[in-house]
Protein backbone atom coordinates (compact mmCIF):
# COMPACT_ATOMS: atom_id res chain seq x y z
CA UNK A 1 0.00 0.00 0.00
CA UNK A 2 0.99 3.32 -0.66
CA UNK A 3 1.59 6.27 1.71
CA UNK A 4 1.17 10.01 1.30
CA UNK A 5 1.82 12.02 3.48
CA UNK A 6 0.00 15.86 3.22
CA UNK A 7 1.13 18.03 5.72
CA UNK A 8 -0.59 21.84 6.67
CA UNK A 9 0.95 24.68 8.42
CA UNK A 10 -2.10 26.68 9.57
CA UNK A 11 -0.55 28.49 11.84
CA UNK A 12 1.09 30.16 8.81
CA UNK A 13 -2.27 30.54 7.19
CA UNK A 14 -4.77 31.66 9.68
CA UNK A 15 -4.80 35.04 8.07
CA UNK A 16 -5.18 33.43 4.68
CA UNK A 17 -7.65 31.32 4.74
CA UNK A 18 -9.88 32.56 7.81
CA UNK A 19 -12.46 34.16 5.29
CA UNK A 20 -15.86 33.67 6.43
CA UNK A 21 -18.91 35.47 5.26
CA UNK A 22 -20.24 38.62 7.69
CA UNK A 23 -23.60 38.70 6.19
CA UNK A 24 -26.53 39.34 7.64
CA UNK A 25 -28.46 36.24 6.53
CA UNK A 26 -27.65 32.93 4.62
CA UNK A 27 -24.91 32.52 1.80
CA UNK A 28 -27.34 31.56 -1.36
CA UNK A 29 -26.27 28.25 -3.00
CA UNK A 30 -26.04 28.66 -6.65
CA UNK A 31 -24.93 24.90 -7.38
CA UNK A 32 -27.87 22.12 -7.03
CA UNK A 33 -27.00 19.62 -4.44
CA UNK A 34 -27.13 16.28 -6.39
CA UNK A 35 -27.40 13.45 -3.72
CA UNK A 36 -26.62 11.20 -6.99
CA UNK A 37 -23.19 13.09 -6.67
CA UNK A 38 -22.37 12.00 -3.64
CA UNK A 39 -23.53 8.29 -2.70
CA UNK A 40 -20.39 6.96 -3.97
CA UNK A 41 -19.56 7.81 -0.16
CA UNK A 42 -21.13 4.72 1.40
CA UNK A 43 -19.62 2.10 -0.85
CA UNK A 44 -17.03 0.25 0.57
CA UNK A 45 -13.43 0.39 -0.73
CA UNK A 46 -9.97 -0.54 0.10
CA UNK A 47 -8.38 2.83 1.39
CA UNK A 48 -7.65 4.89 4.00
CA UNK A 49 -7.32 8.36 5.39
CA UNK A 50 -6.33 8.59 8.90
CA UNK A 51 -3.88 11.31 10.93
CA UNK A 52 -4.27 14.28 13.41
CA UNK A 53 -5.39 17.87 13.66
CA UNK A 54 -4.72 21.06 15.63
CA UNK A 55 -6.74 23.91 15.40
CA UNK A 56 -4.36 27.21 15.80
CA UNK A 57 -6.66 29.89 18.04
CA UNK A 58 -4.12 32.79 17.96
CA UNK A 59 -0.64 33.09 17.48
CA UNK A 60 0.64 31.01 20.64
CA UNK A 61 -1.99 29.01 21.16
CA UNK A 62 -3.72 25.77 19.78
CA UNK A 63 -6.33 22.95 20.04
CA UNK A 64 -6.28 19.21 19.35
CA UNK A 65 -8.90 17.63 17.91
CA UNK A 66 -9.29 15.30 20.74
CA UNK A 67 -12.55 13.90 21.60
CA UNK A 68 -13.90 16.07 18.63
CA UNK A 69 -16.11 15.37 15.66
CA UNK A 70 -14.28 14.51 11.98
CA UNK A 71 -16.17 14.26 8.66
CA UNK A 72 -15.06 12.88 5.15
CA UNK A 73 -17.50 14.86 2.98
CA UNK A 74 -17.37 14.17 -0.68
CA UNK A 75 -15.88 16.68 -3.55
CA UNK A 76 -19.14 17.23 -5.72
CA UNK A 77 -20.37 20.96 -7.24
CA UNK A 78 -22.52 21.97 -3.85
CA UNK A 79 -19.95 20.76 -1.49
CA UNK A 80 -17.31 22.69 -3.72
CA UNK A 81 -19.18 25.99 -3.29
CA UNK A 82 -20.03 25.69 0.40
CA UNK A 83 -16.30 24.95 0.99
CA UNK A 84 -15.09 27.97 -0.87
CA UNK A 85 -17.94 30.26 0.78
CA UNK A 86 -16.11 29.10 4.64
CA UNK A 87 -12.70 28.67 3.68
CA UNK A 88 -11.66 31.26 1.38
CA UNK A 89 -10.57 27.96 -1.12
CA UNK A 90 -11.08 24.44 -1.62
CA UNK A 91 -7.47 22.96 -1.02
CA UNK A 92 -7.21 23.84 2.75
CA UNK A 93 -7.73 26.23 5.71
CA UNK A 94 -9.21 26.89 8.79
CA UNK A 95 -12.41 29.19 10.15
CA UNK A 96 -12.58 30.40 13.77
CA UNK A 97 -16.21 30.50 15.01
CA UNK A 98 -15.12 34.47 16.44
CA UNK A 99 -14.94 34.91 12.81
CA UNK A 100 -18.95 33.89 11.83
CA UNK A 101 -18.93 30.73 9.47
CA UNK A 102 -21.60 31.67 6.97
CA UNK A 103 -24.60 30.10 7.18
CA UNK A 104 -26.05 28.42 3.75
CA UNK A 105 -29.45 27.97 1.95
CA UNK A 106 -30.45 25.85 0.59
CA UNK A 107 -28.88 23.06 3.72
CA UNK A 108 -30.00 19.96 2.47
CA UNK A 109 -29.92 17.40 5.44
CA UNK A 110 -28.83 15.23 2.64
CA UNK A 111 -25.96 16.65 2.10
CA UNK A 112 -25.35 16.16 6.10
CA UNK A 113 -26.08 12.47 6.37
CA UNK A 114 -24.24 11.67 2.93
CA UNK A 115 -20.75 11.58 5.04
CA UNK A 116 -18.57 9.55 6.92
CA UNK A 117 -17.95 10.56 10.47
CA UNK A 118 -15.71 9.92 13.20
CA UNK A 119 -13.79 11.65 16.28
CA UNK A 120 -10.17 11.94 17.12
CA UNK A 121 -8.62 9.80 20.28
CA UNK A 122 -7.31 11.02 23.43
CA UNK A 123 -3.77 11.46 20.98
CA UNK A 124 -5.67 13.75 18.40
CA UNK A 125 -5.78 11.07 16.01
CA UNK A 126 -8.44 9.80 13.56
CA UNK A 127 -9.35 7.02 11.17
CA UNK A 128 -11.38 6.51 8.44
CA UNK A 129 -10.87 2.92 6.64
CA UNK A 130 -12.53 0.98 3.48
CA UNK A 131 -12.89 3.77 1.90
CA UNK A 132 -13.64 4.26 -2.05
CA UNK A 133 -12.00 5.51 -4.55
CA UNK A 134 -12.53 9.50 -4.57
CA UNK A 135 -12.11 13.39 -3.63
CA UNK A 136 -12.74 14.06 -0.03
CA UNK A 137 -12.97 17.22 2.17
CA UNK A 138 -11.65 16.22 5.22
CA UNK A 139 -13.28 18.42 8.07
CA UNK A 140 -12.71 18.55 11.78
CA UNK A 141 -14.69 20.46 13.86
CA UNK A 142 -13.04 21.34 16.83
CA UNK A 143 -15.56 23.69 18.75
CA UNK A 144 -16.81 23.89 22.35
CA UNK A 145 -19.05 26.04 25.00
CA UNK A 146 -16.96 28.35 26.04
CA UNK A 147 -17.23 30.10 29.84
CA UNK A 148 -20.27 32.71 28.22
CA UNK A 149 -22.10 29.11 26.78
CA UNK A 150 -21.03 30.62 23.56
CA UNK A 151 -19.86 28.26 21.21
CA UNK A 152 -15.76 28.65 20.77
CA UNK A 153 -13.09 27.08 18.86
CA UNK A 154 -13.80 26.32 14.71
CA UNK A 155 -12.91 24.03 11.87
CA UNK A 156 -9.78 22.77 9.79
CA UNK A 157 -10.62 21.34 6.51
CA UNK A 158 -8.09 19.78 4.14
CA UNK A 159 -9.18 18.51 0.36
CA UNK A 160 -8.04 14.14 -0.25
CA UNK A 161 -7.37 12.57 -3.21
CA UNK A 162 -8.14 9.02 -2.71
CA UNK A 163 -6.55 6.21 -5.11
CA UNK A 164 -7.18 2.62 -4.70
CA UNK A 165 -5.17 0.39 -1.83
CA UNK A 166 -4.07 3.71 -0.77
CA UNK A 167 -3.52 5.11 2.69
CA UNK A 168 -3.39 9.28 2.98
CA UNK A 169 -2.08 10.26 6.27
CA UNK A 170 -3.20 14.12 6.72
CA UNK A 171 -1.32 15.92 9.63
CA UNK A 172 -2.77 19.62 9.56
CA UNK A 173 -0.81 21.36 11.94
Amino acid sequence: MRQLKLTIMTAMLTGLFSVCSQAAGPVQVKTPFNADEIKWIQSAGNSSISGSAFLQLNEKEKKGCAGFGVELLPVAGYSNERILNIYGNNSQGQVLMKNNPPKFTPDPVEYHELVRKSKCDEKNQFSFKDLPVGEYYVIFFIIWKNEAGVDDGGAVMRRVSLKANENVVVEVL
